[in-house]
């Protein structure tokens, strides 16, 4: 009895000691990934094509693909590590397998430092399995990892985006030259998940700030500048941002605005809009111009609800797209772009610039205050004058125009 109870205090203390070693040997000093997210028009276009595939040719109840270059997998997930863990990742596709590295930082932990992971995800008939994870220098057995992966699958179910996304998984294919995802697609989107993404808290911000614009909008006549849309939605916002909620009332009215100023119904994303006040249609601009509205307002939500190298990448995309096929390459949308993801993400970057930022709108504004000096800026300019005149993006005469854009947003009231 007595070899028993000693065994158990050995263990008692033994655990903590343990505990400690454990995480010694798995938090390291600095990351092993650390790495830029470089976001380009090609790599948009390229998830553009995806995604107009999906919706041109996939029916529910098919078994489709989504083929992916390495180039384009190893930076989703880049992306997808500082978006939303401020860290860094690399994968690197192989025959039949992908070699995963991922470093986050653990700043706001009990513990300084930093998570370093890798792990050899491996192709099977069915869905991929890892092995080899290492988490700094402490080695899982694979024995341990084939015991915690489903318990991490069954744990993601509970949610139903997750689940939505894993029941539709059929099979990955690895190779050196393409990532491919099979799945079969069921068609629409559940209320479930809808609710999921869009939670009871925040439709009830859309609907408050849906249900002033609405009052608003019967107020103004058939063109109304954004600069007098925005001060009394953001005034209700500065009202409403408490608890550290400022970021979300900036977000929710920024989104309600965008669908606002395109003409199109919160209905399309939200299908309970469907009973809310509507916004009386009317044609809303900046500079007398709707296009510049909708540059500015697109920019912003990206970059509020996303980033905002999303948001530049998407706005250059979309220039480059009209100097091959439509109104042409314009500097001037460029700069409305620009200013539009500045104030988006200034409205939620952290509560001092969020507040700082409604401040200064609910004051009021002029066109002048969300957009920059745009009448000496070329546009309407061809694929090939663009390239003439400018040398292509990245070139010298296009990086000292951006400069130049970059410094007169900067310079932009609302900003300050």
């Amino acid at each position: 009895m007595r070899k028993l109870a000693f065994l158990v205090v050995t263990l008692l203390l033994a655990l903590p000691l343990v505990l400690l070693a454990l995480v010694i040997l798995a938090v390291e000093d600095r990351p092993r990934v650390d790495r830029q997210v470089i976001l380009t028009p090609e790599h948009v276009e390229r998830a553009k094509r995806i995604v107009d595939a999906h919706r041109d040719w996939v029916r529910p109840g098919m078994l489709a693909s989504a083929r992916i270059m390495p180039g384009d997998a190893d930076l989703a997930a880049n992306y997808l590590a500082n978006r939303f863990g401020k860290g860094s990742a690399q994968v690197a596709l192989a025959d039949r397998n992908a070699i995963i590295r991922l470093s986050l930082p653990l700043s706001g932990y009990p513990l300084d430092g930093y998570l370093n992971l890798e792990a050899t995800l491996v192709e099977t008939a069915e869905l991929p399995q890892l092995q080899s994870v290492t988490i700094g220098n402490l080695s899982l057995p694979d024995a341990l990892t084939d015991m915690l992966l489903p318990q991490l699958v069954r744990w993601l179910r509970y949610s139903p985006e997750y689940r939505t996304g894993l029941d539709a998984l059929r099979l990955v294919k690895m190779s050196p030259n393409e990532l491919s995802i099979f799945y079969r697609w069921e068609g629409g989107v559940s209320d479930e998940v809808r609710a999921a993404v869009v939670d009871k808290d925040e439709r009830e911000r859309l609907f408050r700030y849906q249900s002033l614009l609405a009052a608003n909008s019967r107020q103004y006549g058939a063109v109304v500048p954004l600069a007098e849309v925005l001060p009394p939605l953001v005034r209700l916002a500065s009202k409403r941002s408490v608890d550290g909620e400022v970021a979300a009332e900036n977000r929710a009215l920024i989104l309600v605005t965008t669908f606002y100023v395109l003409g199109i119904s919160l209905e399309r994303v939200l299908p309970e809009a469907a009973g809310w006040p509507r916004p009386v249609r009317q044609t809303v601009t900046i500079d007398g111009r709707d296009d510049f509205a909708k540059h500015f307002m697109v920019s912003a939500s990206i970059a509020a609800y996303a980033d905002t190298a999303l948001a530049d990448a998407i706005g250059l995309y979309k220039e480059v797209e009209d100097s091959r096929s439509g109104s042409g390459f314009s500097f001037n949308d460029i700069a409305a772009d620009r200013a539009g993801t500045r104030f988006g993400e200034r409205a939620v970057s952290d509560e001092s610039s969020a507040q700082q930022l409604q401040r200064r709108v609910a004051a009021g504004l002029k066109d002048s205050d969300l957009m920059p000096i745009w009448s000496d800026l070329p546009e309407f300019m061809s694929e090939a004058e663009f390239k003439r005149r400018f040398g292509g993006i990245d070139a010298p005469a296009y990086r000292g125009m951006m400069k130049k854009i970059e410094q007169r947003v900067a310079a932009l009231r609302v900003l300050h």
